[in-house]
């Protein structure tokens, strides 16, 4: 007996990290939301031993609904480490490329990320 089926796929993830070592740096991570789409799940991680690291999650209409900025700068002149995690569970509610934006300035540590699309 033959048994054929199709299997749908409920979810896409896309996981990485970004190293950096003195780094001046643009990223775009694009991920697609269709419409129906029921959830966004995601966590970046952010680490930095110096410099500055900004994410910023756009919609497709490339408006901003969340920017941070994590920096080692402190208030006497110096640096010392800083780290951040950022994560949530977003319901978007307009379908299209949607994508985190990650800059780096002069900056030494690490990024890793990961984002979950949850199908209807």
């Amino acid at each position: 007996m033959l048994v054929l089926g199709a299997v749908q796929v409920k979810a896409q993830v896309i996981k990485g990290s970004i190293d950096l070592r003195d780094s001046t740096i643009n990223r775009s991570i694009p991920f697609e939301v269709a419409a129906g789409t029921k959830s966004v799940k995601y966590v970046i991680k952010v680490y930095a031993d110096e410099g500055e690291v900004t994410v910023s999650l756009c919609d497709p209409n490339d408006k901003k609904s969340m920017n941070v900025t994590l920096g080692t700068k402190t208030s006497s002149g110096g640096h010392e480490p800083s780290k951040g995690e950022l994560s949530d569970d977003l319901k978007p509610k307009v379908p299209g490329t949607w994508k985190f934006n990650i800059s780096a300035e002069n900056a030494t540590g690490r990024i890793s990320y990961q984002i979950e699309v949850i199908k209807p």
